[in-house]
């Protein structure tokens, strides 16, 4: 019988007779031992050990141990053993930052959840050591709440002297007990940095999978018109973290109310070339993820999910629920739970219906008519999101009115709502309608200077 084990260096043999005490395999503790048998004769020969890593070591605490061979003996180990082992259980609180598994009144869906979490975030927190990405809760100073939901809460942090937002699953016991006008206003105990054990019924663990995913995708993903991700911690003492760039020119709901707020009225929208260069972005966006070797829908574009730099360009954030295109076909609909969710899903999503990328093409004609008719889409069924909703029920297909839009925008956003979403172009389809729009308008506006130039 044989036991190998690779080595650098050439093994050194030692000759005993049968029956004999192998002595110089006990000198070295960190020895492995291969046997041969030749004319009665047993050969001894001494094989460095390789020792596991500690990614690997990581790793296989989260795993259960596999039944070994009678007479095996384990790599890494201190000392060779030759007893069989039995499977060992996976532990309900190594490699995730709670401290116990969902309670026994648990349903065994979530307790299948919990266990996938574990497992997403090992194989994350392996690929984070590689790539370089994963960060150490140490590493990150926070200054204050942006916003919260029921899903999780963003806070503005500080890494390497750099200003980040800072992603974490929402806990259970801060929602109940946190007051909306203190927003800003969070004691010690809420801080998600510091090193308090966090219990495993606190944490929803499909948000947690679901930020997990998020992370996942992320770290995969750069483009320039993409909120840039950062990294991640993934401390097994911390709630897990996700790390984007920070964005201070807000969202664009918040930025068009604000603008409307400013100049009281109803209605504001920006210059022309402005909300052509926000489509662009937006377009370029989605022709990045659709066009993927596995392509990426979106699935909650919408102006919440829309972030501005400091000047004022936009990028597309918050891919907590896309899903990759294998994954659709089989997958319900998840929402977020805002408002400004069902006022941009597209109809076939409302009644249940099959539906591939061409959902964020719906939406972003929806975004298309906000930004040029600086108001929400349906504004003129009510501000209830429901009563359009009862309006597709009904079997209607309602659709805002193209003529609050400028006339450069019409076409495109009345092809892109299309209830037949085969009818709908495609999102690179989208960046040349509009890269040739905006040539347009720099073209008449270059002869509108010309023109003004000439009677001055």
């Amino acid at each position: 019988m044989f036991y190998w084990c690779c080595a650098e260096q050439p093994p050194t043999s030692a000759k005993v007779e049968p029956g004999s005490e192998v002595q110089d395999a006990k000198a070295d503790e960190d020895t492995l031992l291969e046997v041969e048998e030749d004319d009665g004769k047993v050969s001894v020969t001494a094989l460095p050990v390789l020792e596991q890593s500690v990614e690997e070591r990581e790793e296989a605490d989260f795993l259960p141990r596999k039944l070994e061979p009678e007479g095996a003996s384990r790599v890494g180990s201190k000392e060779v053993s030759f007893e069989a082992r039995e499977p060992k259980e996976l532990p309900k609180s190594e490699g995730t930052f709670v401290e116990g598994a969902p309670a026994q009144q648990a349903t065994e869906e979530q307790r299948q959840a919990f266990k996938r979490a574990i497992g997403r975030r090992t194989r994350l927190s392996l690929d984070a050591e590689h790539s370089r990405w994963r960060l150490s809760k140490d590493e990150i100073i926070m200054k204050k709440q942006l916003s919260y939901t029921l899903k999780s809460t963003l806070y503005l942090a500080a890494w390497k002297g750099t200003e980040v937002v800072m992603k974490c699953v929402q806990i259970q016991e801060e929602v109940g007990a946190r007051e909306p006008s203190k927003q800003q206003v969070h004691s010690a105990s809420s801080d998600p940095t510091a090193s308090r054990p966090v219990q495993g019924n606190e944490v929803n663990e499909d948000l947690l999978e679901e930020l997990l995913h998020e992370i996942e995708l992320l770290s995969s993903l750069r483009h320039p018109d993409l909120v840039l991700f950062i990294g991640a911690c993934l401390d097994k003492d911390a709630p897990v973290m996700c790390i984007t760039e920070y964005m201070p020119g807000g969202d664009l709901e918040r930025y068009y109310m604000a603008r409307r707020n400013e100049h009281q009225t109803d209605r504001w929208r920006p210059p022309l070339t402005r909300i052509l260069d926000w489509c662009s972005a937006v377009a370029r966006a989605l022709s990045f993820l659709h066009s993927r070797s596995e392509p990426i829908v979106h699935r909650d574009l919408k102006p919440l999910n829309l972030l501005l730099t400091k000047h004022l360009e936009v990028k597309v954030a918050d891919l907590g629920i896309s899903k990759m295109m294998a994954a659709v076909a089989s997958d319900q609909y998840n929402m977020t739970g805002g408002v400004g969710s069902w006022l941009y899903m597209a109809p076939e999503v409302v009644r249940h219906k099959h539906y591939n990328e061409k959902v964020d093409i719906y939406a972003f004609a929806l975004i298309m008519y906000f930004l040029s008719a600086g108001r929400a889409p349906f504004h003129q069924i009510g501000k209830d999101p429901e009563l359009v909703l009862k309006e597709y029920v009904k079997g209607n297909e309602p659709r805002p009115t193209a003529s609050d839009c400028h006339l450069q925008l019409r076409p495109v956003m009345i092809q892109a709502w299309n209830a037949d979403a085969s009818e709908r172009p495609s999102a690179q389809e989208m960046v040349d309608i509009l890269r040739e729009a905006r040539a347009r308008v720099n073209k008449c506006e270059k002869q509108w200077r010309h023109n003004w130039m000439r009677r001055a």
